[in-house]
């Protein structure tokens, strides 16, 4: 028999096919980059990432909401029991979406400094709902977003 393999790529992962044992399909086997874990079903990439299954670090992060503020660069933090805005903390030029790191230590503020080129990045702990410094982005990415606010809810 002889085996096929081949890899596709999926959003930074690959996904390759390898003979499965019983032999008469293909399973699927996800690669993941260096230093993130592995995937157990390659059929459903989030099949990790329900409630019951966050790390240690993830079950921490206080339940907030962070909506970023493009006219006044901000974000808001909102508490989810209360709905109150508990915080607000300056952040980049025109923020517009809030995003987590594969391993949910940090939440990344997107600066995405519309039509200009000094677009910034402000990290988030989600566990103390602090901001850290802001860091400049890569020269390469030049993203550009129509979607003014994306508002991202921890727990």
């Amino acid at each position: 028999m002889i085996a096929l393999g081949f890899t596709l790529a999926l959003g930074g992962s690959y996904v390759t096919a390898q003979p499965s044992t019983s032999g008469d399909t293909l399973a699927r086997v996800v690669e993941t980059v260096p230093g993130m874990p592995p995937v157990p079903d390659a059929a459903n990439l989030y099949s990790e990432t329900r409630a019951d299954k966050l790390s240690a670090t993830a079950a921490a992060s206080v339940a907030r909401v962070y909506v970023p503020n493009l006219q006044s660069n901000d974000v808001y933090v909102i508490d989810q029991a209360t709905l109150e805005v508990v915080d607000r903390f300056r952040v980049g030029v025109n923020p517009q979406h809030v995003v987590p790191s594969w391993d949910l230590k940090t939440l990344w503020v997107t600066n995405n400094a519309e039509h200009r080129t000094d677009g910034t990045l402000t990290p988030i702990d989600p566990t103390t709902c602090t901001s850290r410094r802001m860091a400049a982005r890569p020269s390469s990415w030049r993203k550009r977003s129509s979607v003014s606010t994306f508002a991202i809810r921890t727990r």
